[in-house]
């Protein structure tokens, strides 16, 4: 029953070149297989999430997953009822586990999925029970998938996440250091970007963030905004019941967002930001957690294009629409679904058909008239807009999920653009500090640069940047110097309570003579992060010498030590 096969996924007869194997049996065998339930390649789709997929489905049947190589044959595993049963593979392996281990090395294979018995139980073939869920724990410890990873963490967003209650952690057989990243969640949920922080192992900590997303095992940690939600949903069905309500205005939503206060990391204390009421920032590499009418403001840099003014020689006809879709394309970018559709928050299912079928015709690409052809890329967005909301808000589900987003200031273009600026910027400042390490200090500046450059607002970015600079540079260079001052300014103005800050600017003026102040700040580091040793050393020797008469400036030396690297600072 072992087939050579080409490369293409499709109908047995034309994925297995039978020439080699040209029995009345192999053939009467092929033609009775039929055309793959599923297909599609591990580029797009990598094995474990496939996996997934037959066991949440219930699936029994065939997969095929070709080989990397251009070998003939395919690797295929018999599923019953979503769980791996029976397994042919090129390669030898002591048991089917460690068989299926191999195929989360491939990239870019294809697979297939039959509802069919392609494997027998022949000779070759390997038996056992395999927990999917423990087989791509399994995995992950040699080999990460990095874009799907990358986004997965986008996905969970500046949202809190929490392990979910009765997750299925018993089957994931979690080594002591994963463990120890689950006791860290439990003790205090928080966004994927600062458990990646507070772990202080960023590739385990990311590791398990997508484990655990992916196996069901998070959920979204609101404590406060729950009684809210449940509490404005009531009034909805109240509202519906009586009067509809006014269709809402033009802003982020019918309601002000509830005011979601993150909790701080262990040692430090929350800071307030200027000009962001009711703000929090947490620290380092990590982003605000307040609810995106608040945080997603204009200290966020995310540009769209717009489209061109219109050419000359259009007749007035196609001149005003052309400035109509560059007006309509400008204010659904600050819609919710609601607001594009032109319907009431308690719309129903009819109305909203009926606004969307108005809507999709005059705004269907295909009418678009040749002149204006250079704006067919809004015109699509626009329909691709109105589709979304109208297949949003006909799904009970959908909506109400969609209807907590509007109601925490979210839920149109810009948001979520702004959202993804700011995901993005804390994903790559993740690299920051191994880059230091590495006394890269070059390529960490221009990932501070580019993080300043969309996020106005974050004090991480300056008082980091101030940190490289010192390290690399020190302070004999009065530009450089200069420099670092005006990075720290901004910091406090930013967060005056911002602990790094304060860590940067007393090694700052301790390596430029002024012994005291540097004293100061290391005191103002101490209470904001209690268990920052080397501030509580450099507290305690300033404290001895003044005791003693003298100033908290050590004897002069011939050599300035240089300071640790930033890393201390994540040193709890």
């Amino acid at each position: 029953m072992w087939f050579c096969a080409s490369r293409r996924p499709e109908y047995v007869t034309d994925v297995f070149d039978m020439s080699p194997c040209n029995s009345l049996e192999h053939r009467a065998l092929t033609s009775s297989v039929p055309k793959p339930l599923a297909e599609g390649s591990l580029s797009a789709t990598p094995f474990g999430h496939v996996l997934l997929s037959i066991q949440k489905k219930g699936l029994s049947g065939t997969l095929a997953v070709w080989p990397d190589d251009e070998r003939p044959g395919q690797d295929r595993i018999l599923f019953r009822a979503g769980a791996p049963a029976i397994g042919r593979f090129l390669d030898p392996a002591a048991d089917l586990e460690r068989a299926m281990l191999t195929i989360f090395q491939r990239d870019h294979s294809p697979y297939a999925f039959y509802e069919a018995d392609l494997v027998g139980d022949g000779p070759g073939t390997l038996r056992g029970q395999v927990d999917i869920l423990a087989l791509i724990a399994t995995s992950l410890r040699g080999d990460v998938p990095n874009n799907a990873v990358t986004k997965v963490l986008r996905k969970l967003g500046l949202e809190r996440q929490r392990v979910k209650k009765g997750a299925p952690l018993n089957r994931l057989g979690l080594q002591s250091n994963e463990m120890a990243f689950i006791e860290l969640m439990r003790a205090e949920p928080a966004t994927a970007a600062i458990l990646i922080e507070q772990f202080g192992d960023p590739k385990l900590a990311q590791r398990m963030l997508y484990l655990l997303a992916i196996s069901d095992c998070l959920e979204v940690y609101r404590p406060v905004s729950q009684q809210k939600l449940k509490a404005a949903a009531s009034s909805q069905d109240a509202a519906r019941k009586s009067t509809p309500p006014a269709r809402p205005s033009q802003s982020s939503g019918s309601m002000p967002p509830p005011r979601n206060r993150i909790s701080s990391i262990p040692g430090m204390r929350d800071s307030h930001i200027p000009g962001l009421p009711g703000g929090d920032s947490v620290l380092p590499a990590s982003l605000s957690n307040l609810p995106p009418a608040k945080t997603l403001s204009g200290e966020i840099v995310a540009p769209r294009d717009m489209p061109p003014p219109p050419p000359p020689g259009l007749s007035e006809k196609h001149q005003k629409r052309w400035e109509e879709i560059s007006r309509i394309i400008s204010m659904m970018d600050r819609q919710n679904y609601f607001e594009m559709l032109g319907v009431r928050e308690s719309a129903d299912e009819k109305d909203i058909r009926s606004k969307y079928m108005t809507l999709a015709k005059k705004w269907h690409p295909d009418r678009l008239p040749a002149e204006l052809s250079p704006l067919r890329p809004w015109v699509e967005e626009i329909f691709h807009l109105v589709t979304v909301a109208n297949d949003t808000l006909s799904d009970t589900n959908k909506r109400s999920a969609y209807q907590k987003t509007v109601m925490q200031g979210g839920g149109t273009p810009e948001s979520e653009r702004k959202l993804n600026v700011m995901v993005e910027a804390a994903i790559n400042f993740q690299k920051v500090d191994i880059l230091v390490k590495r006394r890269r200090y070059d390529e960490a500046i221009e990932i501070c640069d580019a993080a300043m450059s969309v996020v106005r607002k974050e004090a991480d970015y300056p008082a980091m940047k101030a940190w490289i600079l010192l390290l690399r540079d020190g302070v004999e260079n009065e530009e450089v110097a200069n420099e670092i001052r005006s990075l720290l300014r901004t910091t406090f103005q930013l967060n005056p309570d911002h602990v790094h800050g304060h860590f940067t600017r007393a090694h700052f003026l301790k390596r430029m003579g002024d012994h005291d102040k540097a004293h100061k700040h290391f005191k103002k580091v101490a209470k904001l992060d209690p268990k920052n040793l080397e501030a509580l050393r450099e507290v305690r020797v300033g404290e001895m010498r003044k005791a003693r008469g003298r100033s908290s400036a050590p004897p002069p030396r011939g050599d300035s030590k240089r300071p640790s690297i930033f890393g201390k600072f994540f040193k709890k």
